[in-house]
């Protein structure tokens, strides 16, 4: 039985298809947040297995270094979790890295947009044209119906008169 050209260009086709299914394995990451204003939670997940690596902090704005590198251990899984104390009034944007002590980078994270009770909002944050303004709105509203209502009830009378 012979296989012609076409029918194991297809096989092959099929095969690569197959072969770029598998998922890959899971890609470094690196998160940071905060509940306080003094305190960071690093997260970092896909990192080597039962090793130390240490974790960097930035500001983005200066590029000062906020904390000297604080070492960390992965689990099993290559996960950590570390808390950093950082005054984030002072440091809203932080640039954070994982590295190797060999000195291998192995994920590099920016977070300007921290959920703190303690960022400072002015009015300059603020965008235009948002907000609510539910007052004004229901005034309208019922004005519209009030002008609605007298129109319907002056349309009945002079379908009456007529």
């Amino acid at each position: 039985m012979r296989i012609s050209r076409s029918l194991k260009a297809l096989l092959v086709l099929a095969a690569l298809f197959v072969v770029g299914a598998v998922p890959a394995g899971a890609a470094e990451t690196l998160v940071l947040t905060c509940e306080v204003c003094t305190e960071v939670i690093a997260t970092g997940s896909g990192l080597p297995a039962n090793e130390t690596v240490h974790l960097t902090l930035h500001d983005v704005t200066t590029g000062q270094e906020v904390v000297k590198p604080v070492p960390v251990r992965t689990d099993a899984q290559g996960k950590f979790l570390a808390k950093v104390n950082v005054d984030l009034t002072r440091h809203p944007s932080l640039e954070s890295s994982v590295w190797k002590t060999s000195g291998q980078v192995l994920v590099i994270a920016a977070h300007n947009r921290f959920n703190s009770p303690c960022k400072p909002k002015k009015p300059a944050d603020k965008l235009a044209f948002t907000g609510s303004h539910t007052q004004q709105l229901l005034g309208g509203g019922l004005a519209l119906l009030v002008v609605g209502g007298l129109l319907l009830l002056g349309a009945s009378r002079r379908r009456a008169a007529a």
